[in-house]
């Protein structure tokens, strides 16, 4: 009877584990990767995106070395944080990155590991080389190592601006910018390259700035479905517009002024005011848009049953806080032959100084100094941004030593005199800087 009874039992306990199985196995079972396959929590994984799959790409050995360490994860992370930072500071820059990719293991979806340590091998590790080509090589890395970082967290649209601003202000605006938009798109290591670019920073070959465009407009997209914590909102989704205006700015600091050039501009005048100056960003007192009209003023402020002097406060505040109107004036004026003009002459008289035909470089620059005081008149809201201010002060630095070479004053009145008297300030700066990228002793 017992012995029956433990039989009965047991057969019970098999029954009983069987029924228990069916809804842990309807609930559980992993997904494939195919749509619609897996247990119901996989599936509602999906659904609501709370899978690790759903943050981007899965590393098998990232899933296991956290499976190991179990609850030492948290010691391992830090003890590797601290490698790096010895290794970094012993320059031992192979022991730096197999480091590095052992970090990215423990948090595969951390986003502070992916932005500190793609813009710490853009910037700091860059730095600590002599030879402008190992300083680019460090610059791909970093921008390599970001983009890695984008392919396992694709929600994170601040990595996709990250990895824009290397393409553009790292690449394009640091002391080394000429050489570096140069290997941009001819590769140092040619042999490796064949004369092209390195495929995985520029497969398309195009400009570094059009590729931080891209990459901003990537960010922009992500960021109407997850939220960025980064800046704010308006200047986020600026960026792809500062882009296109950064890239024609780089054609006339090359020399370039033909309809390329402008070109780049009328297309960045377009796009400030009729995509990013019709986008609704949002205020204490409801919606506002940049580039706004007397209709669009009353239709916001019925909507959000507010006063129209409430709204036009508003719509002036956020359009100075993006800079709005300076460079929708400042697109619009590099359109028109006179600024076109002053900028050629700028950049031929600094060509001409460092060719020794101090004549010649004096002329253009007069001319150019000349010129761009009509365009400073025309349009004064352009000596507010840093750029158009340096132009019209490296001109003067300029012409001021071709008298000093010549052993002859300065006039004291010239083109340009009432912003060399208000920028004093940046004059010291400015020297320094002018004369490291002519060579001047």
């Amino acid at each position: 009877m017992n012995k029956l009874s433990s039989k009965h039992r047991k057969l019970a306990y098999v029954i009983a584990i069987i029924i228990l199985l069916i809804p842990v196995i309807w609930l559980g079972m992993p997904s494939t990767g195919e749509e619609g396959s897996g247990g119901e929590l996989a599936q509602l994984r999906v659904q609501y995106e709370l899978g690790e799959s759903t943050l981007g790409d899965v590393d098998p050995s990232s899933a296991s070395m956290n499976f190991v360490l179990l609850g030492l994860r948290g010691i391992a992370t830090n003890l590797l944080w601290m490698d790096a930072k010895d290794y970094q500071e012993r320059k031992e820059w192979a022991k730096l990155r197999s480091t590095v990719d052992s970090i990215i293991l423990l948090q595969p979806h951390y986003m502070k590991v992916w932005d500190f340590q793609g813009w710490n091998l853009a910037y700091n590790v860059s730095a600590e080389w002599d030879a402008v080509e190992d300083r680019y090589f460090w610059v791909k890395e970093g921008i390599k190592f970001l983009n890695e970082g984008v392919a396992r967290n694709e929600r994170f649209p601040e990595l996709d601006w990250k990895i824009g601003n290397l393409h553009g202000q790292k690449v394009g605006r640091s002391d080394e910018w000429k050489q570096f938009r140069r290997f941009y798109k001819v590769d140092p290591n040619t042999e490796r390259y064949d004369g092209g670019p390195d495929p995985e920073i520029n497969p398309e070959r195009l400009d570094n700035y059009q590729v931080a465009k891209e990459k901003y407009l990537i960010a922009n997209e992500k960021e109407l479905k997850h939220k960025q914590h980064l800046q704010m909102r308006m200047l986020f989704r600026a960026a792809p517009w500062h882009a296109q205006f950064d890239y024609a700015n780089a054609m006339q600091r090359e020399g370039k002024f033909g309809k390329e050039r402008t070109d780049a501009w009328a297309q960045g005048f377009k796009e400030w005011t009729t995509i990013f100056g019709r986008e609704e960003f949002m205020t204490p007192k409801g919606a506002v848009v940049l580039e706004w009209t007397d209709d669009d003023i009353k239709n916001l402020a019925k909507r959000d049953n507010v006063s129209e002097s409430d709204k036009k406060h508003w719509t002036d505040r956020y359009q100075s806080t993006a800079n709005y109107r300076f460079w929708r004036t400042r697109a619009l004026s590099e359109s028109e032959q006179q600024t076109i003009d002053a900028h050629k002459a700028i950049y031929d008289g600094e060509v001409a100084f460092t060719e020794g035909k101090f004549d010649k470089a004096q002329a253009e620059l007069e001319k150019g100094m000349s010129l761009y005081a009509s365009v400073l008149n025309k349009y004064p809201s352009l000596m507010a941004e840093d750029l158009a201010i340096e132009e019209g002060l490296k001109a003067v630095l300029l012409w001021r030593d071709i008298h000093d070479l010549k052993g002859i004053p300065a006039p004291e009145s010239f083109p340009l005199k009432p912003l060399w008297i208000k920028e004093q300030g940046r004059v010291p700066g400015l020297q320094e800087d002018l004369r490291r990228d002519l060579g001047i002793q």
